[in-house]
Parts: C-alpha cells; sequence; structure tokens
C-alpha cells in the first residue's frame, strides 16, 4: 500500500470511530451534541435552627413554688407558639428552688424565678439563692425575670408587721440589684384590689394581695395568675425575649 493508500484508510477509520458519518446530530451513528446527563437536583435547604434565647420565640422556664403552676399554665396560654416550663414544686424554699434550676439544664432559656414565698424570714438567703441561679445562667444569657416575693395575709405579713418589713426590704434590695430584670409584682397584684369590694379595700390598705384574687391567705385564684402571666409577658414582650 502506497502512502496516499494509507493517509486516506487512516482518515476513513478516525470518522468512523468519531460517529463522523452523516446521520442527524444525537442519533446513533451521528454528529453533533453528545447526550449530557440531566443535572442533580438541588440540595433540600437546612431545616430551620431550634429557636435560641436570642430569638423572640425562645422557650421559657419558670422556677418557683406552689405559686408558679397557675402562673405558668397562663403564660403558656398567652404564648402557645412557644414552650413554657413548670418548674414550680410546692412547699420549696429559696434554696430548693435554686438547687432544681441550677441542675435542670435550661441555662440558655429565658429563665423566671419568683422565690422566697415559703422562707421570707431569711432575706440574705433568698438573696443568695436568686444569686447563685443566675451566675448559673449560660455565659452571655442575661434574659431573666425576677419576681417579687409576696406576703401572706398574715398579722406578721401584713403592713407594720415584722416579717412585712423583711419581705419589703428584700424587694428593695431585689430591685436595686437587678434594676432591668426585675418586676415587682407584689405591689402590681395590690393594685388590682376591687374598690367596690370591702375586703379588698381593707387589703389593700393591709398593703396586702387583696382577697379577690387569691384563695386562701397567700395562693392566687385563676384571675390573680391571669394577672401575673400577662403582667410576665408584657415585660418580657418588652425586652424582645
Amino acid at each position: 500500500m502506497d502512502r496516499r493508500s494509507a493517509v486516506a484508510l487512516l482518515a476513513s477509520m478516525v470518522l468512523g470511530g468519531c460517529g463522523g458519518g452523516g446521520g442527524a446530530p444525537g442519533t446513533p451513528g451521528g454528529g453533533g451534541a453528545i447526550a449530557v446527563p440531566d443535572p442533580s437536583p438541588a440540595p433540600s435547604p437546612d431545616p430551620s435552627p431550634t429557636p435560641g434565647p436570642e430569638t423572640p420565640d425562645a422557650p421559657i422556664a419558670a422556677w418557683g413554688d406552689s405559686l408558679t403552676p397557675p402562673f405558668a399554665a397562663n403564660l403558656q396560654l398567652l404564648y402557645p407558639e412557644r414552650l413554657v416550663y413548670n418548674g414550680g414544686v410546692a412547699g420549696q424554699s429559696s434554696t430548693d428552688i435554686s438547687a432544681r434550676q441550677r441542675s435542670g439544664g435550661r441555662d440558655t432559656w429565658v429563665n423566671i424565678f419568683w422565690m422566697g414565698t415559703n422562707n421570707p424570714t431569711q432575706p440574705a438567703q433568698v438573696k443568695a439563692d436568686i444569686a447563685a441561679s443566675v451566675a448559673a445562667l449560660a455565659p452571655g444569657n442575661d434574659r431573666f425575670l425576677i419576681l417579687a416575693v409576696l406576703n401572706k395575709a398574715r398579722p406578721e405579713e401584713v403592713r407594720g408587721g415584722d416579717v412585712y418589713n423583711m419581705i419589703v426590704q428584700v424587694n428593695r434590695d431585689l430591685a436595686a440589684i437587678y434594676p432591668s430584670n426585675y418586676l415587682d409584682i407584689r405591689a402590681y397584684l395590690v393594685s388590682q384590689f376591687n374598690p367596690a369590694l370591702a375586703q379588698d379595700v381593707a387589703d389593700a390598705q393591709n398593703d396586702v394581695i387583696p382577697s379577690s384574687l387569691r384563695f386562701d391567705e397567700i395562693h392566687l385564684n385563676n384571675d390573680g395568675s391571669v394577672l401575673v402571666a400577662k403582667k410576665v409577658k408584657e415585660f418580657l414582650d418588652a425586652k424582645g425575649w
């Protein structure tokens, strides 16, 4: 075979291997475009992150004694889109409540502390327990609320009584220590007396929670608990918590 014949034969082999016939593009044996596989589907977006305390729908932990469960239940009704944890246990002192809170694992949540009703004659201990609870929150978490200690409708805890003076003073101290995180819920509830009810008027004069808002000397009825929940929500909303 001469050189010219060899070159022609090689050219025909190359064209045949590349599909260089006269067929339509994309058909067997045809030239032109080569089929491209379908692109991979776009990845699904990442799921929304779990709300943290920096968001307005962060979970809330309410810590306290027997005053807390009805208040927490009403707060949950006011915040149906949020989780409100009821950390209330009847009869517990501020020391008991603080110990539970510090081991409760909710240090990144919005925390509400309502302590001291069961040990009002230990004001230094109440303040120390609240300080320990605040210190146990996650670093940078300043989203906490301290509610004032309530006084009972007992001679020693109404205006002029020895324990009354302790309660008023510890609340003043808490307001001074935590000026941006304190709510005087005691004074607010006292102010909600019904002037048409003689007993409520007498209670207001004694600077104690009006009888119309409680069912015994200290425990709030549903009307009283609703008032607390609404006031707390007002506070949290104003803070953007």
